[in-house]
């Protein structure tokens, strides 16, 4: 039965389909297939804007999951061959948005037993921020902890190590805010509330916790199957990726070892590699060294002609507060600033002169000029900043909306790869060093796989980071444990990359003298941030 559709948005793009009668004339039996994916698109996107976080009760995810399981009947039941191509391309990429979240809660159900997704949600991992509603976003934070005390029936014991470290340093945290000066009455009795809750939550995690059913993070094999094939549409399912993994793993150490012959024959390229790291900025000038390679990748982007820009846009290097993430993250414009420039952040976690000389000396190795060069083009020119830009300016709104990391951390891996391609890198050791980190991404394919379907031990990832990849021991284990409570993200980087070189080829072919790498990648992303199954679907579309 037809359906009028309910909001806005889904009446305008009705409309401009022809398929909705104006001046309230529509009947239920008059809206089209158009009208009644409009809708669900309207429903996701508004209920992504309405963020229900704060809602950790087990009522909450039995709701979820029947949503879900309901949207997606929707979705199947409209019929593709009344659909444009294009509208037909959203039908199948809301229905992999809403696949991965029936998978996470019907066959993965973290919800019962990571705590992590308690405590860090609440914002109880970071430094308390002074404002009117500090009482009540307090109240909403410390709630969260009571509904996983309510709904953790299963004991993983790595999960609970991490949860209890984050517990006990929000403790102390706390109780360092508790005594500080400045605050109001109600803002003090707040904060030792929310410091009870916690001590509270703590005794949980160390007391009750362990009595409960112990169980495992993987999520197993045919939960990993569904979400290859249903959440990110790929070709493969566990054993033929693990297959892809491994042959990719063994190619790209041949052409390490192939180019570090070139380099000094005497050494091999993991020594070489270790050279490299050894060539550090100055360690209070890491943000200007950070700034300079994002204005070089920019120059090079644009004297090259690799990828259109043509909105006004900037990137600046800023520090990275909290120390959220080991080496920074990026941050995209979501709008223009009062000088019409869309401004991305790159934000750096800046060194500390405070720190232990080992502390001091691992973050030095970890931030030299190879993989800030390298770096700098992944994150942002071409990379997530100048896809960012695009997603921001698709004119379809789930598109607009929502991506999926296939697509977006495979740009950014590409993005390596083309700058080594189009002559950016300054130095084969540079190139060393870019094969090193794609390497990395390589093992993240095997080792996912690996551990979240029984392949792998977690030690058995760690060694093969540390063994064969050169990372210090410390940095593998943090790397494989933020795999555990992410499946299937870290794969997302050199599969990504992978499907972008073969949907460049394809067009090449398709395209023959006529081809240029500005057409291919501005058309590219004018398609969207979808699995690249779709991504390449519409990119031919054009």
């Amino acid at each position: 039965m037809r359906q009028v559709p309910r909001t806005l948005t889904a009446i305008v793009l009705a409309l401009a389909a022809g398929l909705v009668a104006p001046m309230g004339r529509t009947t239920a039996q008059e809206a089209g297939p158009s009208a009644r994916l409009a809708t669900i698109v309207d429903e996701l996107v508004s209920g992504r804007r309405a963020s229900s976080r704060g809602d950790r009760t087990a009522a909450r995810f039995d709701a979820d999951l029947a949503k879900a399981r309901s949207d997606l009947a929707r979705l199947r039941a409209i019929d593709p061959a009344q659909l444009s191509p294009d509208e037909d391309i959203d039908r199948r990429f809301a229905e992999s948005l809403v696949a991965g979240r029936e998978i996470r809660l019907a066959m993965e159900q973290d919800w019962r037993k990571n705590p992590n997704l308690y405590f860090r949600p609440a914002g109880l991992d970071r430094e308390l921020t002074p404002g009117p509603d500090l009482a009540a976003r307090l109240a909403g934070e410390t709630a969260a902890l009571a509904d996983g005390r309510r709904n953790l029936s299963i004991y993983v014991p790595r999960w609970q190590q991490e949860a209890v470290s984050g517990a006990s340093e929000a403790v102390a945290r706390l109780e360092a805010a508790a005594g500080a000066p400045g605050w109001s009455d109600a803002d003090r009795a707040a904060i030792a509330g929310a410091r009870a809750a916690v001590a509270g939550w703590l005794a949980f995690l160390r007391d009750e916790l362990p009595k409960r059913q112990k169980g495992d993070w993987a999520i197993g094999e045919a939960a990993y199957d569904q979400m290859l094939r249903r959440e990110y549409l790929l070709p493969y399912d566990s054993e033929a990726l693990w297959k892809l993994g491994w042959d990719a793993f063994a190619r790209t150490e041949r052409e390490l070892a192939d180019l570090a012959k070139t380099i000094d024959p005497s050494k091999t390229w993991l020594q070489i590699a270790n050279e490299v790291k050894e060539d550090q900025p100055e360690p209070g000038r890491m943000l200007e060294a950070h700034q300079q390679w994002v204005d070089r990748a920019r120059a090079h982007i644009r004297s090259k002609h690799l990828i259109p820009i043509p909105w006004k846009e900037r990137v600046e290097v800023v520090p990275l507060s909290g120390q959220a993430a080991y080496y920074g993250t990026f941050s995209g414009a979501r709008q223009p600033d009062a000088e019409g420039v869309f401004v991305g952040h790159w934000r750096i976690n800046p060194y500390d002169p405070a720190w232990d000389a080992r502390t001091r000396r691992d973050y030095m190795l970890e931030h030299d000029w190879g993989v800030i060069i390298v770096t700098a083009p992944h994150e942002t020119y071409g990379g997530h900043h100048v896809q960012g830009l695009y997603q921001l300016h698709n004119p379809r709104p789930l598109r607009r909306a929502f991506g999926n990391p296939v697509f977006t951390e495979g740009w950014g891996l590409y993005n390596e790869q083309l700058m080594q391609e189009t002559g950016f890198f300054p130095s084969e050791r540079i190139h060393l060093r870019q094969l090193q980190l794609r390497l990395w991404r390589v093992a993240r394919v095997v080792w996912d796989v690996g551990v979240h379907t029984g392949r792998m031990s977690f030690e058995d990832a760690v060694r093969l980071l540390t063994d064969r990849v050169g990372f210090l021991r410390w940095a593998a284990e943090k790397e494989v444990e933020a795999s555990v409570g992410e499946p299937g993200y870290r794969i997302a980087y050199y599969v990504g990359m992978n499907e972008i070189l073969r949907m460049r080829e394809e067009y090449r072919r398709r395209t023959g003298d006529r081809f240029t790498l500005a057409d291919f990648h501005r058309r590219l992303l004018e398609v969207g941030n979808m699995p690249p199954a779709l991504m390449r679907e519409g990119l031919f579309l054009r």
